[in-house]
């Protein structure tokens, strides 16, 4: 009697489910992505995003850099897999002043490394505002050869 009962669940079960009324578990799609992000930004690289993120969650990871132009992007716009953001410099002539810039405004001058954007904030403190723009020779790690490289990127 009871193979009977067994035998009977099993072609029961089986009827049930080649006629489609025992749905099996929808198949799940990739839940996460792949972005990859680079220019203007302190952490360029291949992204693992969930599916659904949007360009807003992507800068908060990759960190856009002071001077990055973020004006032409919707930081509301879903990510897709795959998908290459390229994140340009502003291109104004806007330039840093030595006497009122912080950390991250003087690490965006080339060859300004977090540790001489660090000095020149220090002497600022210590010495007084700079009185021309030659003044900043007077820092540690700034030669003629650096001076050179960010003169025309800075001003009082």
């Amino acid at each position: 009697m009871l193979k009977r009962l067994f035998l009977l669940l099993v072609v029961i079960t089986l009827i049930l489910l080649f006629s489609g009324m025992i749905q099996k578990e929808p198949m799940k799609t990739d839940e996460f992505i792949h972005v990859e992000i680079k220019g203007s930004i302190k952490k360029p690289g291949i992204y693992r995003m969930k599916l659904g993120d949007n360009i807003e969650d992507l800068f908060k990871l990759s960190e856009p850099t002071a001077i990055a132009d973020l004006s032409s992007f919707s930081l509301k716009s879903r990510l897709y897999n795959d998908q290459l953001i390229v994140i340009p410099e502003r291109q104004s002539k806007m330039k840093i002043s030595i006497n009122s810039a912080d950390l991250e405004q003087l690490c965006s001058l080339p060859g300004i490394g977090q540790k001489t954007a660090q000095k020149i904030i220090d002497y600022r403190n210590k010495v007084g505002s700079f009185l021309s723009l030659e003044d900043i020779k007077n820092v540690s790690g700034i030669g003629k050869v650096k001076y050179e490289r960010i003169k025309e990127l800075i001003t009082l």
